[in-house]
């Protein structure tokens, strides 16, 4: 059986309206209540976790990117030719090894 106690903060209260001296009661909550709770706050931290994820894959893409701008960029400094020349050329020599 699951059972979850519930905090309520009463301090809006009146001190002298109050029965206890502690500022927070506890409460009983229906089982069936307490499963669709739960599986609410589940679902939020799945889609959390999933956005927290994708902001990591954002990054590692965005960081592989600038590796390859910053190594065409290096080649077109060395040798001379343009980062789409160099592309050019990558693709003839991987097209040529399924011609053949």
């Amino acid at each position: 059986m699951l059972v979850f106690v519930v905090f309520l903060d009463y301090s809006s209260v009146q001190a002298s309206q109050r029965k206890r001296s502690s500022s927070y009661d506890v409460l009983m909550v229906d089982p069936l209540e307490a499963k669709r709770l739960a599986a609410k706050q589940m679902q939020e931290i799945q889609a959390k976790q999933r956005f927290k994820r994708q902001r990591q894959i954002e990054a590692i893409n965005g960081a592989w990117a600038m590796i390859g701008l910053t190594a065409g960029l290096v080649i077109e400094g060395q040798t001379g030719q343009t980062i789409l020349d160099q592309l050019v050329g990558y693709w003839t020599v991987i097209i040529s090894f399924f011609i053949q």
